[in-house]
């Protein structure tokens, strides 16, 4: 019989109590045990002898003992099919897609047993000082962009941008061509429309948030800043937009698309996804979801959206939009374009005056004179435009 060195202490301290050389209490002691079970020893001992003192379970076979076929399912799969997944989120795979119901220590204690080595590696940690989730659902949302190979040369490469709430880790995205002012746009308008107005917006440096231009002197003079479309945007709706000077400090979203490209990536070749239009259509079920099981709950319950305005008005805001002067024949640029506005019976001439220039939602421009629309061009006759220019460098929304 093979005994344990805890057997062979406990066997040593009952024959040192029948031998009369210890007390009970004190073998009790050196075992850590009660009395009471220090006499249920010694009874074992003198009806079984030596293996009444081992447990009781010792060379059975455990009950929850992975069963060899199972055991070779998930190895296979783990190899195959499910391989390059992190142990949590092939757990959660094998029991919706295989009813297999396993812990993760135990998923991770098989695979490495079988050298199937973890996704991520640990890294040392680093010393960062903590700061708080703001208090509210709406106070602040962080905002980024990820450009990836998300559908693994199935098709094109995309970049998924979005925005994570501060309090409640919410999350919203949609992918897109590239970080563009009107991704971003149509992104906050879904928001908007949704939940309403957020209080502020934290992003990184890129251009699209932040105009590069340095203040002229006359805009210093009267303390004003360059803004970008998507700044303008927001300022009329009254969200502050805050910088952000490195990536830790919006380190919630930077480790969101982590998450993202380790779970995100392995749904979408589960389900073999291969254009931009597909893969937003999944992401909408993914994000309902990933929102119900990892969201967590605000220190206040009252949601500080504020109330939308109508998409119209909204559409309105949400969009390109320049002063300019008209020139002497009745023409503008904008955007390297150059617009004719035609004559109109209620004003005779409008050469140098200023007008606002919009492209909307649906690629289309308008000339605004004093609210009124002196000229529109519809999204067709805007892309003929920019094909003739040929101009790289514009923001101008591409005719559907």
């Amino acid at each position: 019989m093979i005994l344990t060195m805890k057997e062979k202490n406990k066997i040593e301290a009952i024959q040192r109590v029948m031998d009369g050389t210890i007390e009970v209490s004190e073998a009790g002691r050196v075992l850590s045990r009660s009395v009471r079970q220090i006499y249920r020893m010694l009874k074992k001992l003198r009806d079984k002898g030596l293996e009444g003192l081992q447990h009781g379970n010792k060379g059975k076979k455990s009950p929850r003992k992975i069963k060899k076929a199972i055991r070779k399912k998930i190895i296979a799969l783990a190899k195959g099919r499910l391989s390059d997944i992190n142990d949590t989120h092939l757990m959660e795979i094998l029991l919706r897609e295989e009813k297999i119901q396993m812990g993760r220590e135990t998923l991770r204690t098989l695979l490495r047993e079988e050298n199937i080595p973890a996704k991520l590696k640990r890294r040392s940690v680093k010393h960062r000082s903590r700061r708080e989730r703001k208090e509210a659902f709406g106070m602040m949302l962080q905002m980024d962009g990820s450009p990836h190979d998300w559908l693994e040369e199935r098709g094109p490469r995309l970049t998924l941008i979005g925005a994570k709430d501060d309090a409640t880790s919410f999350v919203w995205a949609r992918f897109e061509e590239a970080e563009t002012t009107w991704g971003y746009m149509n992104l906050m308008r879904e928001i908007f429309l949704s939940k309403g107005l957020p209080l502020s917006l934290y992003s990184d440096r890129h251009t699209v948030f932040h105009s590069p231009k340095e203040p002229t002197i006359v805009e210093q003079i009267n303390n004003i800043r360059p803004l970008t479309q998507f700044g303008r945007a927001m300022e009329e709706l009254g969200i502050t937009l805050i910088k952000a000077w490195s990536a830790p400090a919006k380190g919630r979203i930077e480790n969101q698309w982590k998450t993202f490209q380790d779970r995100l990536v392995v749904e979408m070749r589960l389900k073999k996804i291969k254009t931009r239009e597909e893969a937003n259509c999944f992401l909408e079920l993914f994000l309902k979801t990933y929102n119900q099981q990892f969201c967590v709950a605000p220190k206040k319950q009252e949601s500080v959206f504020r109330p939308s305005l109508p998409p119209s008005q909204l559409d309105r805001i949400l969009c390109l939009k320049e002063t300019r002067t008209v020139n002497k024949d009745h023409t503008i640029s904008f955007e390297g374009l150059v617009l004719q506005i035609p004559p109109s019976k209620k004003y005779y001439s409008i050469a140098r005056q200023k007008v606002q220039v919009l492209q909307l939602k649906d690629g289309s421009v308008e000339i605004v004179y004093k609210k009124l629309t002196v000229a529109r061009f519809c999204p067709e006759a805007v892309q003929r435009l920019a094909e003739k220019n040929n101009s790289e460098k514009t923001q101008l929304k591409k005719a559907a």
